[in-house]
Parts: C-alpha cells; sequence; structure tokens
C-alpha cells in the first residue's frame, strides 16, 4: 500500500532496530485491511483505521495489552476474572476487549465511530465474551451530534471537525437494563472530553458497579475533567484516586478501598 513518506521511513528505522532487537522493539507491518488497514506485529494483527496507529505496537502486541491494562488499572485497583463484567465505554477498535479475554471476562464494547466499528467487530470477532453495540454513552438516551475523527482516535461530541453524524445515545443506565446487565466489575471509558456526561447517567447503577476508570485527559477542548468526573464519583460514594500513569490521566471511582 502507498504511505506517507514519513511513516515508511519510520517503518523501516522500526525494521532496523527490531532486527538488532534494540531496546524490546519489534517489526510492525501495515498493509490494506477491509475497514482500513491491517497492522500486524508478530504473530499478532489489528485493523484500524488509520496507518499512524502503528507506533503503539512497536513493542508488541502484549506490551501494548500489558500497558492498557496498567493505564485502567487492572491488576492494581480491580481485579478481573471469568465472571467479571465489564463496560467498555469508547471502545475503538476493540484492544481492551482483549485485556478483557485475558481473564476471560465478559465485555460489552460501545462505539458510535463507524470507521472504529467497522474494526472493532473485526479485532473482536474471536472473543466469544465480547459484544459490540453502536452506541454512545450520554447522559440522556435519544440521539447526539457526534464528531468524526477516527485517524487520531479522537472521535467525540468535542471533536474539532466538521465531519459529523448523528449517533444513538444511551444512559449506562438505560443500556444496562437493554442487554439484561446487573452488575459492573468494571467500566473502562475513554470519552474524549464526555467523561461527565457519562456519569451523568448512573442513578440505578451506582451501587452495582465495582469500578470505573476514566480518562482525563485534556480532550475537551483541550480542558481535563478530573474535577467534575471527581465530584460526581463522589456524589455516587465512591473513592476517588487520581493518577498519571505514563502520558494518560486518570481518575478512579472506586468501592471497598
Amino acid at each position: 500500500m502507498r504511505l506517507p513518506y514519513s511513516i515508511r521511513w519510520k517503518l523501516l528505522r522500526q525494521s532496523a532496530y527490531a532486527a538488532v532487537r534494540y531496546n524490546g522493539n519489534q517489526r510492525v507491518k501495515i498493509e490494506d485491511g477491509p475497514a482500513g488497514v491491517l497492522l500486524s506485529v508478530g504473530p499478532h494483527s489489528i485493523h484500524a483505521p488509520s496507518p499512524f496507529r502503528w507506533k503503539l505496537y512497536r513493542w508488541g502486541w502484549p506490551a501494548r495489552l500489558d500497558r492498557l491494562a496498567r493505564e485502567y488499572g487492572v491488576g492494581r485497583h480491580v481485579t478481573l476474572s471469568a465472571d467479571s463484567v465489564v463496560l467498555d465505554i469508547g471502545a475503538n477498535a476493540g484492544e481492551f476487549a482483549h485485556v478483557a479475554a485475558q481473564y476471560n471476562a465478559r465485555i460489552y464494547c460501545c462505539e458510535p465511530d463507524p470507521a472504529l466499528l467497522a474494526c472493532l467487530k473485526l479485532n473482536i470477532a474471536g472473543l466469544p465474551k465480547a459484544s459490540v453495540h453502536d452506541v454512545a454513552i450520554w447522559s440522556e438516551t435519544g440521539e447526539l451530534d457526534f464528531g468524526l475523527a477516527p485517524a487520531r482516535a479522537d472521535s467525540s461530541v468535542f471533536a474539532d471537525t466538521d465531519k459529523r453524524i448523528n449517533v444513538a445515545a444511551q444512559t449506562i443506565d438505560q443500556f444496562c437494563q437493554d442487554n439484561g446487565i446487573e452488575r459492573i466489575d468494571l467500566i473502562k471509558c475513554d470519552a474524549e472530553g464526555g467523561e461527565p456526561e457519562v456519569l451523568a447517567g448512573i442513578e440505578r447503577m451506582a451501587d452495582r458497579i465495582g469500578a470505573i476508570a476514566l480518562d482525563t485527559g485534556p480532550e475537551r477542548r483541550g480542558a481535563r475533567t478530573h474535577e467534575a468526573c471527581a465530584k460526581r464519583l463522589s456524589a455516587l460514594g465512591f473513592h476517588v484516586i487520581e493518577e498519571k500513569i505514563g502520558t494518560r490521566w486518570m481518575t478512579f471511582g472506586l468501592r471497598n478501598t
């Protein structure tokens, strides 16, 4: 496939690093795929809407999953098992479903961006306890004006883009009711600035949620959402922890801490 010169050069450099096993680097291959591109590293492949995501896999697939697990508190703030239920809000291409699959946990993946949704479906097709839901989780159930920026993984209500569509939206309470979910062990949320609205949709389910992990980086028109999220989590009875893991700013709401 034709790639921008900058990416081709970086891939060549990456291959050289991998050849001499420098700092754990691995060779990443990019091909045309049915839903954008197919990124391959070692025996693992993942569908993505853009080749620019290749850097996420330069240390290999296990390293990518380990990083996601660490960022969202798996093994630190929450323990998953075969009995666990995970709600993935802003599931993107579905990587976190593979984290959940390592523990044989049930995961519901919510993603309203059509390009990412196509990748998500392909990437979790082999995971028997993962399901795909074409919906945005929000403060109200109905329709939502949604901006599309899948190449940057920045699609959201607050995305700075002229490409906008109407998507179906549901509150967490409504989503759980419609899908027969009576408890959630972990909510993993990357709503690109919409985290306060996501939390506003929790009422009935509040006491049935074990942990909430929110990416509260500066995605809401350049501002973080941690203060509003912490206030709402506290009102719902969660113990709040703020952390920065690598480059990701996280706000956790935890029970039994």
